[in-house]
């Protein structure tokens, strides 16, 4: 590797950063943000949304509060998140959202790389797949699931993603239904990538603990998610930072 894509290669990498105080001093010492809506697709407000064609500058730092970073560039964010005194989105406050994000850090990497294969694997063995219920809502899936989860002592469930093509990638369809969460349903697809930067995952997720959210509408969103950035093209990217 030449000495040239060595240092791109370093760009990609986030900055280690350490919160100067506890969580209620450091929203106290940041400073107050407008952060506007630039869409709306399936209900959702649209915050961030970048070609995949292009190189994106949004990360997690001065968007999302309730989150640590971890190296994260943003493409695509889009949910119903509340905001905090500061206007930063509260990440666990949304119900139902969508996000594609691309990461170059090794442990990240990592720990994707043998979840999505633990778990894609869970998911072939079942017969069902994720457009096997596309009338129902959370709650109702949840429901009608359940059964099968106690069938087997879990409070989760894997499905097979019943999309026409992978793209290379590899992902699965989790329902829960815990007595501490409630029901959710969730969507994840990733892939990974060699760039010049070194190794990179591209990770899409779709997901919902609204009962009334109507599975088929986070169904099609996260096909046409996947759909477009599925190759996002290799560009220098830098200013990630991870806690």
């Amino acid at each position: 590797m030449s000495w040239w894509h060595k240092f791109r290669r370093k760009k990609a990498k986030a900055k280690p950063v350490r919160p100067d105080g506890d969580h209620i001093e450091n929203l106290q010492a940041h400073p107050t943000v407008d952060i506007p809506k630039i869409g709306e697709t399936s209900n959702l407000p649209v915050w961030i949304d970048v070609s995949s064609s292009r190189p994106t500058t949004a990360t997690y730092y001065g968007l999302l509060w309730e989150i640590e970073p971890m190296g994260e560039y943003l493409y695509y964010l889009a949910g119903d998140f509340q905001k905090n005194e500061k206007g930063l989105l509260r990440y666990a406050s949304a119900k139902t959202s969508a996000e594609v994000h691309v990461c170059f850090e090794d442990d990240v990497i990592s720990v994707n790389h043998s979840e999505m294969s633990q778990w894609s694997e869970v998911a072939d063995e079942k017969t069902a797949y994720s457009t096997d219920f596309p009338d129902m809502k959370v709650e109702e899936l949840t429901a009608f699931v359940q059964p099968e989860m106690h069938k087997y002592g879990n409070t989760r469930l894997r499905a097979k993603l019943g999309l026409k093509d992978l793209h290379g990638g590899a992902g699965y369809m989790e329902l829960a239904n815990g007595v501490r969460f409630g029901p959710s349903v969730r969507y994840f697809w990733s892939k990974h990538t060699e760039t010049s930067q070194g190794t990179r995952v591209t990770k899409i997720l779709v997901g919902s603990s609204d009962p009334d959210q109507h599975v088929r509408q986070m169904h099609d969103l996260f096909s046409t998610l996947v759909d477009r950035y599925q190759d996002i093209e290799d560009h220098p990217l830098s200013g990630a930072i991870r806690m």
